[in-house]
């Protein structure tokens, strides 16, 4: 249940986003006592690592109807860029890609990225409320959860 894959990238261009909302309809009513929908945080597509967001369908159905759960896992591999510093741990907090945080604006989200060292380092976080941003480590005050 990701965007660019349910509904897929080729729907939302051609304006068929519609016969895709009828299957995920159908897909729902046909579960008799339960429903698991999942979708990844991260995707290895083609050779590139893919941050999708979670499908518009999901926002649609009520929730009082769902319930979230999230696996404590990491990633093992982090994403580069070019001309960035990239490790999978920040020596200095301890922090690691994949790790879920919490700040105290913008609630609960995920690590994707660190960048630099020391006291200029940055990091991106995948807030769920807020979406993606970067943050200097000496200033978020992030707490590991």
């Amino acid at each position: 249940m990701e965007q660019n894959l349910f509904p897929h990238r080729m729907s939302m261009e051609e304006q068929s986003l519609e016969e895709e909302r009828r299957l995920c309809y159908v897909g729902i009513t046909r579960a008799e006592q339960q429903l698991f929908l999942t979708y990844a945080e991260t995707r290895r597509l083609h050779g590139q690592e893919n941050y999708n967001a979670p499908s518009c369908f999901l926002s649609e159905i009520p929730k009082e109807l769902m319930n979230e759960v999230r696996c404590n896992t990491q990633i093992s591999r982090p994403v580069s860029f070019a001309n960035t510093s990239m490790h999978s741990t920040d020596e200095d907090t301890g922090l690691t890609l994949g790790q879920r945080v919490l700040h105290s604006i913008f609630g609960e989200g995920t690590i994707l990225n660190f960048e630099g060292q020391g006291a200029s380092t940055r990091v991106q976080v995948n807030f769920e409320s807020e979406g993606s941003k970067w943050l200097v480590l000496q200033y978020a005050k992030l707490e590991a959860l």
